[in-house]
């Protein structure tokens, strides 16, 4: 299935896809021109010394690989206050299958905000893509086995938010954005606050009324962990780094009460009697940890 692209709202929103999930323009444009600065500087060297002005140019970029195209909205945010002087002519699609030779889009006008964000374009198509491409894949199989993929505990800090674009493009389902939107608690936090009974006490104490409207998800990393949380007010129970045989027994003797979400290292590591065990949600790690990039090449027309 193809996705048919992001709404832009005045709100300053961007809306990828029919979960109601939301990403804020003003950060990812934030996250752009923070790259930009990184990157640039006070300016592209090789690019002002050649001429000492900006040239019309035109030309294309095109995929050298084959895959699922995103990234499209996000180039859109990075050449807008090139304005009419930059002109971008759009063959694919976010979502959009692609193959090798196809031309993604072609650009016509001030050539030199092409040259000087280069290497940027490189990246985030690259990186966007080929996550979107490798989440299908995982996806696919997934749901083969009628499970459901969602992003794992391995995002990466601040590129999180093209991340999460191309993972939901992909059929992935994003569900937490940093670490201001939901009660993850992990076994370094129980040894920080105090313990288990302590900090979940403490916990229920401070949400009040709120708690019937928050979750609360805790990482599980060993099957003496899990059967102690698996009596607990807790919300979601991650497995984490668990070895087969620990996945065998929480399914097949511990009883699970509520479903948990299994983490994996690797989609190779998914078994086929996993499909019988009680948990819908799936993460696979490997997928934010070594995202294989679309190649592309960027070819102006000469002059």
């Amino acid at each position: 299935m193809r996705y048919d692209g992001w709404s832009l709202y005045a709100a300053g929103t961007v809306k990828p896809g029919s979960n109601g999930t939301t990403v804020d323009i003003s950060q990812i444009r934030t996250l752009l021109n923070w790259m930009q600065s990184i990157e640039l500087g006070q300016g592209d060297l090789c690019t002002e010394l050649i001429t000492p002005y900006a040239l019309h140019s035109s030309g294309s970029v095109i995929a050298r690989s084959n895959g699922i195209f995103v990234s499209r909205e996000v180039l859109e945010l990075l050449f807008e206050e090139s304005g009419k002087q930059l002109t971008l002519d759009w063959q694919a699609r976010d979502g959009d299958p692609i193959h090798d030779g196809e031309v993604l889009f072609g650009f016509n006008g001030n050539g030199a905000d092409i040259l000087k964000n280069r290497r940027l374009i490189h990246w985030i198509v690259g990186r966007m893509s080929g996550l979107a491409t490798a989440t299908k894949q995982a996806a696919t199989v997934l749901d083969q086995h009628g499970k459901t993929l969602v992003q794992g505990i391995s995002v990466n800090p601040i590129f999180e938010l093209l991340d999460e674009i191309a993972f939901q493009i992909g059929g992935g389902i994003w569900k937490r954005r940093g670490l201001t939107d939901s009660i993850y608690i992990t076994q370094n936090h129980l040894r920080y606050s105090g313990g288990t009974e302590k900090t979940m006490e403490q916990i229920v104490r401070e949400l009040g009324d709120t708690r019937r409207s928050l979750k609360i998800e805790v990482e599980i990393n060993t099957v003496a962990e899990f059967e102690k949380f698996n009596e607990l007010d807790c919300d979601i129970l991650h497995l984490v780094g668990l070895s087969e045989a620990d996945i065998r027994s929480v399914f097949e003797s511990l009883n699970p009460i509520k479903k948990p979400v299994l983490h994996l290292n690797r989609l190779a590591d998914f078994r086929a009697q996993y499909a019988d065990y009680f948990f819908k949600y799936c993460a696979i790690e490997e997928l934010h940890c070594n995202i294989e990039p679309l190649n592309l090449q960027i070819i102006f027309n000469p002059v």
